[in-house]
């Protein structure tokens, strides 16, 4: 790539996009994205994408070497707990500088009813029968769900085939954000949703849900992050990622 400093970024969030428009401006840098797969119409980004897993710690090495990568950011989704273990061992493995984007947490504000719960059986249990629930978790996580009979669930999703294998008696909405305060209270009024199951995702893109719901005096189940991976450096900002990466050390990227 003629001398270009190679950085793969593992994306899928909006802060990968933006750090990949801003990697696609950056001289001297030859960047890449590569998408999990999990949605069929991902949004665009500004830089040569790849997408579909890599087999595993192994397979994302071998890419590792394979395409002479000089820095891995792995920018995927907070919940994406496997992808970010595999990213820190198979970096570890090739030696390649390696940072994780991780958006901060959100936070309760005044007044908000959040009840945080360490995982998905944890939010199950939390639900009273005859709540009305906005399950914010993605398809994935209806297994969890599912047995609650008395309990009625909303799933909003970005394909129209996402609600497939959910119980017929959910509400299945195609949707695609960012979505605003009014959009989301104008949803949770009539679904007449008293309850929102969420993941602490943090960011501004889902905030609204939350907002809207603190309008609105619904109960929030909010799902706690799991851990990052220890001995990773962790940056909070496309900023930040920037400079870690604009670094001028003997491993840096800039290509004095």
């Amino acid at each position: 790539m003629n001398g270009r400093r190679r950085v793969l970024v593992l994306g899928g969030t909006g802060e990968s996009r933006s750090l990949c428009a801003a990697l696609a401006r950056m001289p001297g840098i030859a960047a890449a994205a590569s998408l999990a797969g999990a949605t069929a119409t991902p949004a665009r980004y500004d830089v040569p994408t790849r997408s579909g897993g890599f087999g595993g710690v192994e397979g994302l090495a071998r890419y590792l070497g394979d395409e002479r990568i000089d820095a891995l950011v792995d920018a995927t989704h907070p919940f994406a707990g496997r992808i970010a273990r595999n990213a820190a061992e198979a970096a570890r493995r090739m030696g390649v500088r390696h940072l994780k984007l991780l958006r901060p947490a959100w936070r309760p504000g005044p007044g908000e009813r959040w009840r945080e719960v360490p995982d998905f059986p944890s939010a199950a249990l939390a639900l009273p029968p005859g709540a009305r629930v906005f399950l914010a978790t993605g398809p994935g996580s209806a297994p969890h769900f599912r047995d609650l009979a008395r309990t009625g669930f909303v799933l909003r999703v970005i394909d129209p085939q996402g609600g497939r294998g959910c119980p017929e008696a959910w509400t299945i909405l195609t949707a695609r954000p960012p979505f605003t305060v009014e959009s989301e209270r104008a949803t949770f009024a009539a679904q007449r949703i008293t309850h929102l199951v969420t993941r602490n995702a943090g960011g501004g893109e889902g905030r609204a849900k939350l907002d809207a719901a603190a309008a609105l005096g619904l109960e929030v189940v909010m799902i706690a992050r799991p851990a990052t991976p220890p001995g990773i450096a962790t940056v909070a900002t496309v900023a930040e990622a920037l400079d870690w990466l604009r670094d001028t050390g003997p491993r840096g990227l800039n290509p004095a």
